[in-house]
């Protein structure tokens, strides 16, 4: 399987790693098959680091914060902690009808995507930034069809005939900013607590660019006090930044949220269309989350669902996936 081919790269820096964390979606948990099918992400981030002190990181981290102080315009003084990481993610797209060999050209067409993201964070107790850097290929490079071929025998599903017609390969490089603030928090009665987050951000190069926003509210019991984020897709390592040391006992929380995006370039939606598929974008996107955590000690496990309005013009549904992330605290 092409995805482990990269295992060795990100396990390369986790000498003295601080979390780790594995995340799926797949729209398999909605009873569904089509379009954003399947996405998984192995996530490794570096203990906390602040500009002050030094060896309390690894080499990759510092040169990542060095980097970003070479940006003077990109700097907030404000911010002490910084962090750096790495993560392998992989998607695949799917026509909603995986019965036909041959291209659809009235739906999106079958497409892999695999990629190394290098990142880092400068964060304080209420906001972060982070900037990302995403290098990959789209194409049987990707390896999503052997993954999805192996995951449906798996469960007994049918398999998948049309990932002959695939979009052919080309490689990407896409970077990423985004900015958090956790805008309100509060300790209830009995224990409980609450949040509201929000965040903004931009992604520019020759896979997407788009502008996107989001707004999470939670409420729960003895959880981490993080940065509550669930948006772009398998980009979500700001949610392990915390500065409350290691998690005691047993918690939960549930969010609720809403993200939106203006989407001016896609890949797989442009290269598509100039292939003659029916897949004349939707610049403006919407999709609602609902999510449950459970903490205990160093564990994190959330289950969630998301439904979003369709990418292309041609259809009006709604795509609905659900997902599970662990992450582990060392």
């Amino acid at each position: 399987m092409r995805l482990f081919r990269l295992l060795p790269i990100l396990c390369s820096v986790t000498l003295f790693a601080d979390q780790f964390s594995f995340q799926i979606y797949n729209d398999y948990f909605a009873g569904t098959d089509k379009h954003f099918t399947n996405g998984v992400s192995i996530s490794w981030l570096d203990s906390n680091g602040q500009k002050d002190k030094s060896g309390s990181t690894t080499f990759y981290s510092d040169a990542m914060a060095g980097l970003i102080d070479s940006f003077p315009n990109l700097v907030e003084d404000g911010y002490r902690n910084y962090t750096a990481g790495a993560s392998i993610s992989q998607i695949m797209i799917t026509p909603k009808d995986t019965t036909q060999k041959t291209a659809q050209y009235d739906d999106i067409p079958y497409a892999g995507y695999l990629a190394l993201s290098l990142f880092a964070f400068e964060w304080d107790d209420e906001s972060f930034k982070e900037y990302r850097g995403d290098f990959g290929v789209v194409g049987p490079e990707a390896g999503a069809e052997n993954v999805q071929k192996s995951f449906h025998r798996l469960i007994g599903n049918p398999i998948p005939q049309g990932w002959d017609t695939q979009l052919r390969t080309h490689y990407i490089a896409n970077a990423l900013f985004r900015y958090g603030n956790k805008t309100w928090s509060a300790k209830n009665s009995g224990d409980m607590s609450s949040d509201w987050f929000n965040h903004i951000g931009f992604q520019a190069g020759n896979f997407t660019s788009d502008i996107f926003i989001g707004s999470m509210f939670r409420f729960g019991y003895n959880y981490v006090e993080n940065f509550n984020v669930h948006y772009p897709y398998l980009r979500e390592e700001a949610a392990l930044l915390n500065s409350d040391g290691e998690h005691q006992g047993f918690g939960w929380s549930f969010t609720i949220g809403a993200n939106g995006e203006y989407l001016a370039y896609s890949y797989i939606l442009d290269a598509a269309k100039d292939e003659g598929y029916q897949t004349e974008k939707n610049p403006f996107n919407g999709a609602g989350y609902a999510g449950l955590d459970f903490y205990y000690d160093a564990h994190k496990l959330t289950l969630f669902y998301q439904a979003q309005t369709s990418m292309i013009k041609s259809q009006n549904s709604v795509d609905v996936y659900g997902g599970i992330t662990y992450t582990y605290q060392f």
